[in-house]
This record gives structure tokens, sequence and C-alpha cells, in this order.
């Protein structure tokens, strides 16, 4: 069972909000389009709050990198019929379904599969959805032209881009408004359970735990953590200020 390296997601937030830093202070001429560039911004945030490892392929398969090919499907049903067959153990990677290419990825709370679509390169900047209104469009078209001449803070703004792509097929497009509304606050609990026992037995059979969700359990608010020294998933209470 593979676990997202935290320093890696870590890393590549720091790009892309460097980029979107660097694209804001060139267009501070206008306060519009530096506005219409915070979704894009945050969004990178919001992806540490257990969105990583669904993230992570989603971006290694957008730019061709060290993703296993799952094949290539004619067809949804066949698609649906193959992964019938595939599920144990759950295959990760990237696959194509006719003409469009997708990553095989997991509900953050369910743990089942979740087949998200990779916009073809043409749409980058065209997020689509709530996020992708004509403002943000602009804007994102405009941190293009002001960063075109440095390479690393492009492969930066597009990978912001497509974190908002990813939010919208992810299903997260509701949480991501709560975020973007509640920026100091921590994310609602991911599930609720009655019992300790319950919740250890959904983290048990979770094909890609969502490493720093949280989880209400009776009363208690318990944290979704990783022992790397034991390559173990666990639940962790952190004590109230003052305990």
């Amino acid at each position: 069972m593979g676990f997202v390296d935290m320093t890696t997601m870590s890393r590549d937030v720091d790009r892309m909000v460097g980029a979107i830093r660097k694209a804001q202070d060139r267009l501070g001429a206008s306060p519009e389009l530096v506005e219409a560039l915070r979704p894009t911004l945050n969004v990178s945030y919001f992806l540490l709050d257990g969105h990583g490892q669904n993230f992570e392929d989603y971006l290694a398969a957008f730019t061709d990198t060290s993703l296993p090919s799952l094949g290539s499907f004619p067809s949804r049903e066949e698609f649906d019929a193959w992964l019938k067959t595939h599920f144990e153990p759950p295959p990760s990677g990237s696959l194509r379904i006719a003409e469009e290419r997708y990553t095989l990825g997991y509900s953050r709370a369910s743990g089942q599969p979740l087949l998200l679509r990779l916009p073809p390169v043409e749409d980058l900047r065209r997020p689509g959805g709530e996020e992708g209104r004509e403002g943000l469009w602009r804007a994102l078209d405009e941190a293009h032209s002001v960063l075109s001449s440095s390479p690393d803070d492009l492969e930066g703004l597009h990978s912001a881009a497509l974190a908002l792509h990813f939010v919208r097929e992810a299903g997260c497009a509701r949480d991501f408004a709560w975020f973007l509304a509640h920026l100091d606050a921590p994310l609602p609990p991911l599930c609720s359970f009655a019992t300790r026992e319950e919740a250890e037995s959904w983290l048990a059979k979770h094909p890609r735990p969502p490493h720093g969700a949280s989880v209400q359990v009776g009363g208690e608010l318990l944290t979704v953590g990783y022992q790397r020294e034991r390559d173990q998933r666990l639940l962790v209470r952190f004590p109230w200020d003052g305990e």
C-alpha cells in the first residue's frame, strides 16, 4: 500500500503558491485580476487536507510521469466491467476511455474507486464550473502571459489551474466553497462514527487513507495519521489547548 509523500506534496504546493503570488505581484496594477486569482491560490492549501494522494496521481498523469497505465477502454461500460474483476488489490494509475484521459482515485469518505477525468491541455486555463467564471479565465490567461518567460513558474501555474479541475472532478466543489468561506477554520469532519471500533474498521478498509482529514467518533474529533516506522494508519486525538 503506497502513501503520498507529504514532502513532495508540500513542494508541489509551494511551487503552485509561488507562481500565483508572483503573478499577483506582476498584475498588481489590476486589483480585479489579483482578486480573481485567489481561488487558484487557496486551492493549493485545500489539497493538503486529505486530498493529496489523488491529486499527486492526477498531476502525474497530466504530465505523463511515473504513473502506471491501466490500459485503454472503448467505453465506460467496458471499464466498469474490468474494474469489477480488478478491485483486489485496488488498482491505481492512468487510463483512457474512448478519447479521454483519466486517473483512478478513491473517495475520501467511502474508499470506493473514483474516476477523475483529465482536461485537454487547451482547456487547462478554463476550469469550468463555479470556479471557472469569466473573471478567473481572464486572470489565468494574464498570469500565463506575465509568467511566460519562466518555465518553473508556468509549471506551478499549470498545476494550480489543474487543481481547480481536480476539485470539480473529485466532487469536492462544495467542500472547497466551504473552505474559501472559512479559511481560518478546519474543514468539518469527513465521517462520523458511533464508536472507535467502527472508525477503525472504516480506516482499515480504506485503500487510500485521507491523511490529515478528521473524523468524528462520538463526541471526540480524531485525525487520520500515518506512522511511517510501522507503515501503519491510525486515528490520532490531539489534546485541546490547556490539557
